[in-house]
């Protein structure tokens, strides 16, 4: 190879032409880029006619189509998305001087953009790869169609916008002096190779400046390289249109190739390398044009899974629709494999429904019950190659899935996990919505529900007990020894409490007489059979739990029992996954671990007292004391879980309680744990977190409140009643309800300005923290 120093304007004069091969990408500039390149163009066009600007370099290889009376032909090995960007901005100049400067509009065009005597494509001296084709002649051409959207049209319009912005009589710039920077002024080290080199090996390991190369690009290069004779054909018949359909997932496909051979392990971000490690083994370019179709099928399938409207068999249409709302793309080697059952006429369109369905309801049954999503991405990925040579019948893939160690939740567990755990805290978003979307689907409609309407999930008995209805209701409910808070704590997050509505803002924490007006009015019969009920209490949401339970394992169906393994509690798996999560210096009550898990504080603590488990002796009562009842599993130890606690750096007072601001609530174990909590919790103003206190420090804090300046001094606290505290700013505000609540044991809480202004009246400033 040899190198050697130039400019644009020598470069691109004369009978030449630069063509980009089809193992190169799309022009793919983004704005950035853009804006850096018309910043340096710019900056040494102002600097005078003698100052220069290194570019980059061009990496060039005469094409074995070259003929010795012709135009000299080079491929662009490297460097072609500047060369495409400084000729669509050569294209922008010339169409922008046109009317006034039709001489250098001329220039432009005979000189730099084409070979005015040559015949066919020739007559470009740029001639980019196919999927850009159109575009780039359109705009040397002058064409109606000429500056389009995106890539090559995109880039054309920033720079006319640019170059418009010259035209302001402050700027000392204008076109002909962009022109002579483009042409003359930047420096570019043009490297030839010689006609023997591989270019497909100094194209693979040269190191890239701009957009690095993907896996795709990287094994087209490979493909093309290795069809020598027929890569023109391959590439219009099969490559390109793949490429156009599938865009950036065209990556996503060629993982999944892999999968569906049985390489399980495989990972998007060394595809290249096993697939390259593959297709070594095929002989000659037949067998390497025969891999490209199977995957060009492969794509038509794919391209359904991420769109199923391209579905035409309503059956299949659904059950894809459906998975695709589930928003779990480890199905997708499973799913693509079915489909290519499917096209083979293994399965009809039903037989590939049920199968789809099984996949679903092991993923939705895991979700409910607690079971962390990587597990199951482990499991669905090697699902493929144990079905091996099997047709992916839905009695097979149910056998699969119900073999040891694959965890599919029976019945029972899925049933008891509705009454008990926090289903708005379990999985994501989406797959909330999901599951109580299809349980409405599951009730009888004389019309069709419009889904196009956004629901959210609402509670109905509210997050929040602020008004005396709730708190009776709680109140007649609770057992004996059972406070109101705990009995809402465990009722409130349950699937039994939970529905859809488009009227969240408007439910808020409204008494139930309220919010059955708006739910009577719903077109969801959900919401209906809910204010059909005279009151909302235990025995209401565990019945609505209970009779959605029934209906969860009759939409998703379980595993095939007579294999699947004895059922483990998954409480206290997720219990165990929780307290690892506690980091040294913060501690967590029995009532927050209980809220998580959908437990019992006193379950919680029997559980951690007879079963080794990390971190239990972070978990102390709700004032932040050691429970009296704490034990080492083992009986052998005998250190104070105190002294520990003090080396770990949680701060303890004289009584031995831990510092209030260094707990971990319920939702920050959640967080902690990865258990994703709903998106209107997350971060969002108004967000509560409330620390209760006992009577004699909320007492306290009344006392301290009255000994303040009438100024910045509210009613005292009460058990049913918020303090409003003022303070000068809002940090000196924080900081001192903390250090308050920290001295007396009390609870701090911090609310939003419109939600203290609801309470309070629009007159309150910013400078307020709300005490509880």
């Amino acid at each position: 190879m040899k190198a050697n120093e130039t400019t644009l304007g020598e470069l691109l004069q004369g009978q030449c032409q630069y063509v980009v091969p089809l193992y190169q990408r799309p022009y793919s500039w983004e704005r950035a880029n853009l804006r850096q390149l018309w910043a340096d163009i710019t900056s040494v066009a102002a600097a005078g006619p003698a100052a220069t600007h290194f570019l980059g370099s061009l990496v060039l290889a005469p094409s074995p189509s070259t003929t010795p009376a012709g135009v000299a032909i080079w491929l662009v090995v490297d460097g072609q998305q500047r060369l495409t960007a400084l000729s669509i901005l050569l294209c922008a100049i010339r169409d922008h001087v046109r009317d006034d400067d039709q001489m250098l509009a001329a220039k432009i065009d005979d000189l730099y953009l084409m070979n005015r005597y040559a015949a066919g494509t020739e007559r470009y001296t740029l001639l980019p790869t196919r999927a850009d084709r159109t575009a780039w002649t359109a705009l040397v051409e002058r064409s109606p169609e000429a500056g389009g959207r995106a890539g090559i049209g995109d880039a054309y319009q920033f720079f006319r916008k640019e170059l418009a912005a010259l035209r302001d009589a402050d700027d000392p710039l204008d076109a002909a002096l962009i022109e002579q920077a483009v042409v003359g002024q930047l420096a570019i080290v043009e490297i030839a190779a010689h006609v023997d080199d591989d270019v497909y090996r100094i194209f693979e390991s040269l190191n890239h400046t701009g957009r690095r190369l993907t896996q795709a690009d990287l094994l087209r290069n490979y493909l093309f390289m290795r069809l020598p004779t027929r890569a023109d054909r391959v590439y219009d018949w099969r490559w390109f249109p793949l490429q156009e359909l599938l865009g950036d997932r065209l990556e996503d496909l060629v993982w999944l190739d892999l999968v569906l051979r049985g390489d399980d392990r495989a990972t998007k971000e060394t595809v290249y390398q096993s697939q390259r490690q593959y297709l070594q083994t095929l002989p000659d370019e037949d067998a390497i044009e025969q891999w490209i179709s199977e995957l060009h099928a492969k794509a038509l399938l794919f391209s359904r899974i991420l769109d199923p409207d391209r579905e035409e068999d309503p059956v299949l249409r659904q059950a894809l629709h459906r998975l695709r709302r589930w928003g779990a793309d480890v199905v997708r080697p499973i799913v693509l494999h079915m489909l290519i059952a499917h096209a083979n006429d293994r399965l009809d369109a039903t037989e590939t429904a049920a199968a789809l369905r099984v996949v679903e309801s092991y993923l939705v049954r895991r979700m409910l019950v607690g079971i962390a999503s990587a597990n199951s991405n482990r499991i669905l990925m090697s699902l493929v190659k144990e079905l091996g040579d099997q047709t992916p019948t839905a009695a097979a893939v149910t056998r699969v899935l119900s073999g040891p160690r694959k965890k599919f939740p029976t019945d029972q567990p899925v049933k008891e996990a509705v009454l008990l755990n926090p289903f708005y805290w379990t999985g994501r978003g989406p797959q909330r919505t999901y599951v109580l979307r299809s349980l409405e689907e599951d009730y009888e409609h004389l019309e069709p529900v419009d889904w196009g309407v956004k629901l959210t999930v609402e509670h109905i008995l509210p997050q929040s007990l602020s008004r005396p209805g709730w708190k009776a209701v709680l109140d007649a409910d609770a057992h004996e020894g059972e406070t109101r808070d705990e009995l809402h704590r465990r009722l409130v997050h349950t699937l039994g409490n939970l529905t859809l509505t488009a009227y969240n803002p408007k439910l808020a924490d409204h008494e139930f007489t309220e919010k059955k007006k708006l739910l009577a009015d719903s077109g969801l019969a959900m919401n209906r059979e809910i204010a059909g009920q005279d009151r909302w209490g235990r025995e209401e949401i565990q019945n609505r739990g209970r009779a959605l339970a029934e209906r969860i394992v009759k939409i998703w169906p379980g595993p095939d029992e007579s294999v699947v393994p004895p059922p483990q509690d998954q409480r206290w798996t997720l219990m165990s996954r929780v307290l690892a999560a506690i980091p040294p210096g913060r501690w967590t009550s029995y009532s927050d671990v209980a809220e998580v898990i959908g437990s019992h504080a006193v379950a919680v603590g029997a559980k951690l007292a007879s079963a080794r488990i990390s971190n239990a002796h972070r978990v102390l009562l709700l004032n932040g004391s050691v429970s009296p009842d704490f034990r080492w599993p083992d009986p052998e130890r005998t250190d104070d879980p105190r002294e520990i606690l003090t080396a770990e750096g949680v701060i303890l007072s004289r009584s031995g309680r831990a510092l209030a601001r260094q707990r971990m609530t319920a939702a920050e174990l959640a967080a902690a744990a990865d258990l994703e909590t709903p998106e209107e919790s997350q971060g969002a103003a108004g967000t509560k977190e409330r620390l209760w206190a006992a009577p004699a420090a909320r007492s306290a804090v009344g006392l301290a409140v009255s000994l303040w300046p009438s100024e910045r001094r509210a009613a005292a606290p009460t058990d049913d009643a918020n303090s409003g505290l003022s303070y000068r700013d809002r940090v000196r505000g924080c900081l001192l309800g903390g250090a308050l609540g920290d001295a007396l044991g009390a609870a701090i809480e911090f609310q939003s300005l419109d939600e203290i202004r609801r309470e309070y009246g629009t007159r309150v400033t910013r400078k307020v923290c709300l005490c509880r």
